[in-house]
């Protein structure tokens, strides 16, 4: 039978080994620097410019791809590449392109455009970087588009686009105000 002393000699020799293996996650000491960069936000204020598609619109940034025949015209399907400037004035800089698609998506309810789209950023700091979005053009005065990621400076973008129809418009251009919000993660390489 061994000793206390023995037992005693043991435990403080093996202990230290059992603990080290068995230690809680909560009891891990915390990084001294975070893994993840910090998120910054972003607040845009844009005019998106739609010249619709028509034989007598010449200057027209979207094209019917097919044109159903259902109620509403559901499944009608339109590619788009509409201009964003920092203006009203369609002949101003374009600071992006918002290339994609809309489809009429509800077989209920006239102008339900579902709409997917990348923005792609061509001036400045933001040149090359996009913003991937997605929501309902509805037809209504006003709404909102989710953007549910990004590339360039919007790495792991999200956030929200509100648009509203402006009082500018026209049959020929057809302006949406925007105010873009947006959250993307800092890329530390670029930042260094």
């Amino acid at each position: 039978m061994a000793s206390p002393f023995g037992v005693l000699v043991c435990l403080l020799i093996v202990l230290p080994q059992i603990l080290a293996i068995s230690s809680p996650i909560d009891e891990i000491a915390p990084l001294k620097t975070c893994q993840f960069p910090c998120m910054i936000e972003v607040n845009l204020h844009l005019f998106l410019h739609q010249f619709v598609d028509g034989p007598n619109n010449p200057n027209r940034n979207e094209e019917t791809l097919l044109q159903a025949s259902f109620p509403f015209g559901f499944g009608t399907t339109i590619v788009h590449d509409w201009t964003l400037t920092e203006t009203t004035n369609s002949r101003d800089t374009v600071v992006a392109r918002v290339q994609g698609v809309h489809v009429q998506a509800c077989l209920t309810k006239p102008n339900r455009w579902y709409t997917t789209h990348n923005i792609e950023f061509q001036q400045g700091r933001l040149a090359g970087s996009t913003l991937q979005v997605m929501g309902i053009t509805a037809g209504l005065e006003s709404g909102q588009w989710s953007i549910v990621g990004g590339t360039g400076q919007f790495i792991m973008a999200q956030g929200i686009i509100s648009f509203t129809n402006h009082p500018a418009s026209t049959f020929e251009d057809g302006i949406k105000e925007l105010n873009i919000r947006v959250r993307f993660t800092r890329d530390i390489t670029q930042a260094a």
